[in-house]
């Protein structure tokens, strides 16, 4: 089985040597992609003292998950592990996840963990607990950690809904998604992360938002009903209070509760259809596949 690293990188001048050098010490056989996002800095001629098979620089800054999606598809390897160039993935980590691709027999994806994953301010600590609990309802399947970096996917199972994956940070939870709505084979392990020693985090709390709206795109491409139908169900409830509320009170029946019914009946229709356009879709998604 053959492994591709692909690390994407923005303005890591200080701190892709180090990633690259332990990666390629502990394996020589694996690809290593490296991915400049139009840094800055020097990071792609520092990244190249360091013999990588690839370096692709992007002409124009274009995000996290640009950066992956490149390396995706300039990768040889069965598998792509996704590998942070700011050294925060110790390599005894990676070999973690190396390990797990390996001896796991039809594995599609090695999700990670993360220890102290709310140790990163009140704030955005909130953030993560929602996000993960909207990703939890949405998905039916409770996720450890929605957006840590270190990850692997089958190559040949992520390939095919690359377009519809994000450009930024956001691409780690919603490939995660991905994952579970399309039954990848998947395994989650527990890793540590080291304190980045140089820069800083370019992870903002309008990240947290965008990825909330894709991830609620991505349910409505491959199960809407998990969005539209506790609407519709919320809706009918509340009409049925309403109603129940006024025949106790005035023995009559508002026509405004009327609108309850009808906003429900609307919601579960458009619901129905969005389960059709999906199904069609998954349809067409696999005839490609089989066609390649």
């Amino acid at each position: 089985m053959k492994i591709s690293f692909v690390i994407p990188a923005y303005n890591e001048q200080m701190n892709i040597g180090a990633v690259l050098s332990q990666l390629r010490s502990n394996f020589p056989q694996a690809e290593i992609i490296v991915v400049d996002d139009a840094s800055t800095d020097d990071t792609s001629q520092e990244a190249a003292k360091y013999n990588p098979d690839k370096v692709i620089r992007h002409n124009n800054n274009r995000g996290n998950g640009a950066a992956l999606k490149t390396g995706i598809k300039n990768a040889s390897g069965d598998f792509v592990i996704f590998v942070d160039s700011d050294g925060q993935h110790p390599i005894e980590e990676v070999i973690k996840v190396v390990n797990a691709v390996e001896a796991t027999p039809g594995i599609d994806a090695v999700f990670t963990k993360r220890e102290n994953i709310y140790a990163s301010g009140m704030i955005r600590a909130a953030g993560k607990i929602m996000i993960r609990q909207v990703v939890s309802s949405l998905t039916g399947e409770h996720n450890e950690d929605h957006n840590c970096g270190l990850k692997a996917f089958r190559t040949e199972k992520i390939l095919p809904f690359l377009f519809m994956l994000p450009d930024g940070f956001s691409l780690h939870t919603t490939s995660m998604v991905l994952a579970y709505k399309e039954d990848f084979k998947v395994q989650w392990i527990n890793i540590r992360m080291e304190k980045r020693t140089q820069g800083k985090s370019r992870v903002s709390i309008s990240d947290g938002f965008k990825t909330l709206v894709l991830v609620i795109r991505l349910i409505l491409i491959f199960d809407p009903l998990k969005f539209f139908m506790p609407i519709s169900l919320y809706s009918l409830f509340v009409g049925l209070v309403s109603i129940s509320i006024s025949l106790f009170q005035n023995r009559t029946i508002g026509k405004n509760y009327i609108f309850f019914f009808l906003f429900s009946m609307l919601i579960f229709i458009l619901g129905m259809l969005s389960e059709q356009i999906s199904m069609l879709r998954k349809e067409i998604t696999f005839i490609k596949n089989e066609r390649r």
